[in-house]
């Protein structure tokens, strides 16, 4: 595949800012994470840097599918991004902080229902952390 790409030089149709979700396929360092969304924090000739609630991936433009959101909707994705990494760097957090950074980092939608609000909002509050939204 890599050889092909060579020579045909198909430029990668992706961009900073995009929100993808990750195609594991025969990657192993993104087992498990079938799914995941994340945005792109950066562009190579054949690949992407893809920023998770966990991790950032480097991954091969086959390994992602983009989302195409609406600007807006990338911006949200991408505080909500920003929010879960933020959550996730809490050492002393509770596992249970865990089953929810995975379920909203697997949840592809621009938006959180009222109760997804109301739960990252109270987990935020314990850990003292203060969300101020970006314009």
């Amino acid at each position: 595949m890599d050889r092909i790409r060579e020579r045909a030089k198909v430029p990668n149709p992706y961009h900073i800012g995009e929100i993808c979700i990750l195609l594991p396929k025969d990657n192993p360092d993104l087992r498990g994470k079938a799914g995941y969304w994340g945005v792109v924090s950066h562009v190579g000739e054949y690949n992407c840097t893809v920023q998770t609630w966990d991790a950032d991936y480097t991954v091969k433009i086959e390994q992602m599918k983009s989302l195409k959101l609406l600007d807006e909707d990338c911006f949200f994705m991408q505080q909500l991004c920003a929010r879960l990494r933020q959550l996730h760097q809490v050492i002393t957090r509770d596992s249970s902080v865990d089953w929810l950074l995975q379920g909203l980092g697997k949840q592809a939608k621009p938006y959180l229902s009222s109760l997804q609000a109301k739960l990252l909002a109270a987990v935020e509050r314990e850990y003292n952390l203060v969300w101020k939204q970006q314009k």
